[in-house]
């Protein structure tokens, strides 16, 4: 029998190997499915199902009036790669996030654009750039805090709670309108996150996120795949209410 390895095309400026490795998984668990969501099994009386989960790195996104300050008049963002979600991208652009003790460099914008503004981070990164921010699901909500963006065309200030602003991401599932329906649970449900591997961990209250046409994938923040040593692409367990 010939067993062949599937192809897939990267753009040769995206010659990260570790990145190529991370969406090669992700490709595979889409195929080996495919197509369509695994399905809840029970266990001893208890739904669990296995998920991809994505760390995601510290990123902004903005609105179309901030964008065109930071980057230029008419600007428009750039894709620089797809997101696993269908219509998302991590775009060309970066900003400077300065905070009261330092600054962080090339913060990538993730794309498209939205309503308001939003600065994503980790709590190590919070405390390296001297912020102290709370938990949050957007980036209006009333506990996110002002920061300030620049850009090689200008500066940004956002005021932080309904005016946009920089917060710790809450830890939290994507899944599609048909698979919340075949899990029996709503928009703003939490479920519970198993991490199995050298460093086993459960993570409780996890917001769980409805959109039709999403694929299922858990995200979590730099910190939280550290502390259970997971990355982008591997796969962990959702205990179903």
């Amino acid at each position: 029998m010939t067993m062949t390895t599937p192809s897939y095309k990267f753009d040769a400026g995206l010659v990260n190997v570790e990145k190529i490795a991370q969406e090669v998984v992700r490709r595979l668990v889409v195929e080996k499915s495919n197509g369509h969501e695994s399905k809840p099994v029970y266990t001893n009386g208890t739904r669990t199902i296995q998920v991809p989960i994505g760390i995601s790195v510290r990123h902004l996104h903005l609105c179309p009036e901030h964008v065109e300050i930071l980057f230029g008049k008419g600007h428009q963002l750039g894709v620089y790669h797809e997101l696993y979600q269908k219509g998302y991208y991590a775009a060309q652009e970066q900003v400077m996030v300065v905070g009261t003790k330092r600054c962080l460099e090339k913060v990538r914008v993730l794309g498209p654009t939205r309503p308001f503004s939003q600065v994503e981070l980790a709590q190590s990164e919070a405390v390296a750039l001297g912020m102290k921010l709370s938990v949050a699901s957007t980036g209006n909500e009333p506990q996110t805090q002002p920061v300030t963006l620049v850009g090689p065309a200008g500066v940004i200030s956002l005021p932080g709670g309904a005016g946009g602003g920089a917060f710790l991401a809450r830890r939290h599932i994507h899944i599609s309108d048909v698979t919340a329906q075949e899990w029996g649970v709503t928009a703003g449900d939490t479920v519970t996150l198993k991490i199995d591997g050298l460093r086993p961990v459960v993570f409780d209250d996890v917001l769980v996120r409805v959109k039709a046409g999403w694929r299922t994938e858990v995200h979590l923040d730099t910190d939280e795949g550290n502390a259970c040593l997971i990355r982008t692409g591997q796969m962990g367990t959702v205990v179903l209410p």
